[in-house]
């Protein structure tokens, strides 16, 4: 099969690839309009985007309301986490099992302790693979930045290809995770996963992947919501977009169903109000 006359040059292939790039976190498909389709257009292109920013605060949304919903066993595999990471040896298979037991899938029927140590058991082997494959970079890359950032050294000029590699690498590294807890996936799986997920939404993992650093920092700086909260969050929420991310579907118990959905939208029997449950709830105990 032939290419179309236009991809035959480079500035044809520039062209189509700059387009391709411009609308790739979108979800609608785009068409080159020189090889016979439509252009999305500027205005197209920015709907997309307010959808993926859309879809992205969702999913952080989604993830916090995970933890919250279960704070305290959350709770206790934070700190079990952290005794295992200190530990250094159970870190990796504590990683793996802290990312399964925020399955937001298992909301319904919440896994008990029991799994978890099963879960820790049968991964720690492909955990370490992971750990190793991954784990290393990104601490390396973190100690260049720290060692070599307001210096005089030649290679001060590598800090933001370093900084960049960082953020890159480390969700890179929280994608895989969490593949291979939630998928049960081998590091080779797991690193594909991760990757796929990457590439098919790229704005969005590098937004993802700020936006932890962001929040790490400020919980790290208060310390106690760190140890208690901060890694069953972060796993709550890379869950999420891992998920979404693999097209993996996620029965939300709180959701409506499709009856209710259908009155809703008919505007019949509509949900009272914040303030009219609250003023029914008064009179409730008022009468008795």
């Amino acid at each position: 099969m032939t290419r179309p006359a236009v991809y035959q040059t480079p500035a044809g292939i520039v062209d189509a690839v700059h387009g391709y790039v411009s609308c790739l976190n979108g979800r609608l498909p785009y068409n080159d309009e020189r090889s016979g389709g439509r252009s999305p257009g500027i205005s197209a292109c920015i709907h997309r985007g307010s959808r993926g920013t859309v879809r992205f605060f969702r999913l952080v949304w989604r993830g916090t309301r995970d933890l919250f919903d279960q704070m305290l066993p959350f709770a206790l595999y934070s700190i079990l986490w952290w005794i295992c990471v200190l530990l250094i040896v159970p870190g990796p298979p504590a990683t793996v099992a802290l990312f399964f037991m925020c399955d937001p899938r298992r909301r319904i029927s919440q896994p008990e302790f029991s799994d978890a140590v099963e879960i820790f058991k049968s991964a720690f082997l492909r955990s370490w693979k992971v750990a190793l494959v991954t784990v290393p970079f990104v601490l390396i890359l973190a100690w260049n930045l720290i060692f070599f950032s307001g210096t005089d050294h030649v290679l001060i000029a590598l800090v933001p290809l370093w900084i960049i590699m960082l953020v890159i690498l480390y969700i890179v590294m929280l994608f895989s995770f969490s593949v291979a807890a939630l998928m049960e996936s081998g590091p080779r799986n797991a690193l594909r996963g991760s990757m796929y997920v990457l590439v098919s939404r790229p704005i969005s993992g590098i937004a993802l992947s700020l936006f932890l650093m962001v929040i790490g920092s400020v919980l790290a700086v208060m310390v106690l919501p760190m140890a208690l909260l901060g890694p069953a969050l972060l796993a709550c929420i890379v869950n999420r977009f891992v998920l979404d991310g693999l097209h993996v579907p996620v029965i939300d118990p709180d959701s409506p169903t499709d009856e209710r959905q259908d009155e809703r939208e008919r505007g019949l029997n509509p949900d009272p109000s914040f303030l009219s449950r609250l003023r029914g709830g008064k009179r409730a105990e008022r009468s008795n």
